[in-house]
């Protein structure tokens, strides 16, 4: 029965199927990879990385500047934590945790640096969204491609407000170590 509806169905609609001869100049192209090209993926990825880390410093330097107007130790003080150093086997590169925001500068599975940006949620409910939004500028204005070198405005991620105060105070807990230092920031 199924068989019979098929048919019927083929045989409704063929005028319509449209039969194209086979031309090799209609092939899939594909494109091989030479030792020359791969050599110059790898420039461009280490320049691009290298670009994204240097927006990162920046960005972190901001941060620090936003954070000096507060009259409370608590508030100014930062953690600055240098992966690298840590020993254990990580994508993460650096980080830049105080009490309103956390900053990553990671590298992904495409071996291409990124740099997270989040923000406190319970930070933006008691001092209203004017830190946030001047934290969210500083990310975009040093990494839009008119400030940079190269294009690496795809480098940001925003994370969705999350408790960074928790991973803050949790870092301030287990104190400095070889690749963990802690600072407090002048008042302005």
């Amino acid at each position: 029965m199924h068989f019979k509806i098929l048919t019927r169905v083929f045989l409704l609609y063929r005028p319509f199927i449209i039969h194209k001869p086979f031309n090799p100049l209609n092939q899939i192209k594909m494109t091989v990879k030479t030792p020359e090209t791969n050599v110059t993926l790898t420039q461009n990825l280490e320049a691009r990385n290298k670009e994204v880390a240097k927006c990162y410093a920046k960005i972190v330097a901001e941060a620090r500047k936003l954070v000096t107007p507060f009259e409370n130790l608590k508030y100014r003080t930062t953690i600055d934590i240098d992966h690298t150093k840590s020993g254990k086997e990580t994508n993460l590169i650096s980080e830049f945790v105080c009490f309103f925001f956390n900053i990553t500068l990671t590298n992904n599975r495409a071996d291409h640096n990124m740099i997270y940006g989040t923000f406190d949620e319970e930070a933006i409910a008691k001092f209203g969204s004017r830190l946030y939004n001047r934290f969210l500028r500083q990310l975009f204005k040093h990494t839009m491609f008119e400030n940079t070198k190269l294009n690496i405005e795809d480098c940001i991620r925003v994370n969705d407000p999350a408790k960074v105060q928790n991973f803050f105070v949790n870092r301030l807990a287990n104190g400095e170590s070889d690749y963990v230092s802690i600072s407090v920031e002048e008042k302005a």
